[in-house]
């Protein structure tokens, strides 16, 4: 118990690291919410007003015990204004990296038909046919969709972040997004 009420350098960087990973998975996995508006805000607000109490509370333990709690409470705020505040950075990167090996992906389809007279069934088809190695994952980790229509149409999408679905309109060259 002294190792935690004491805590050394040790101590706090592996609290450090432990706690980055969790704070990065909780974003990560609130990332994909859509309620309350944008759900990760309100995540986010909750889990510092509950991080700021448990530093309040820590204080007055550290006071009356003569302990060192507070640290571990700054060490995790630190940590979650800066995933905050290189969160939506990210996530606008991840967001246009997938949309442009998206549209490589179009293009490969078109060049595809083009030379087979119809668009693939899949997208597994068109890597083995066309011997081509296509991005399966999106740079946020949702799989790309295809779909094959009737009308020997198809469209190209992806999931994004809070519920939007990225779908590619082939005549106008660009990227729409749906919920």
């Amino acid at each position: 118990m002294k190792i935690i009420s004491d805590p050394k350098k040790f101590t706090l960087v592996l609290f450090g690291i432990l706690s980055f990973l969790f704070l990065v998975l909780y974003v990560w996995s609130f990332s994909f919410v859509w309620e309350l508006g944008f759900g990760l805000f309100f995540y986010l607000i909750f889990l510092l007003i509950v991080l700021l109490i448990g530093l309040v509370i820590s204080i007055v333990i550290d006071i009356k015990q003569s302990t060192k709690f507070k640290y571990y409470f700054i060490i995790s705020i630190i940590q979650l204004l800066f995933i905050w505040l290189v969160s939506n950075p990210i996530r606008e990167w991840q967001i246009e990296n997938s949309k442009h090996n998206g549209v490589a992906i179009v293009e490969i389809v078109e060049a595809y038909k083009e030379r087979n007279g119809s668009y693939p069934k899949s997208l597994t088809e068109l890597e083995n046919e066309a011997n081509v190695d296509l991005p399966e994952r999106t740079s946020i980790g949702t799989k790309y969709n295809y779909k094959l229509y009737e009308n020997e149409n198809f469209s190209i999408g992806f999931k994004s972040y809070y519920g939007y679905d990225y779908h590619y309109n082939k005549v106008e060259k660009e990227w729409y997004s749906a919920d």
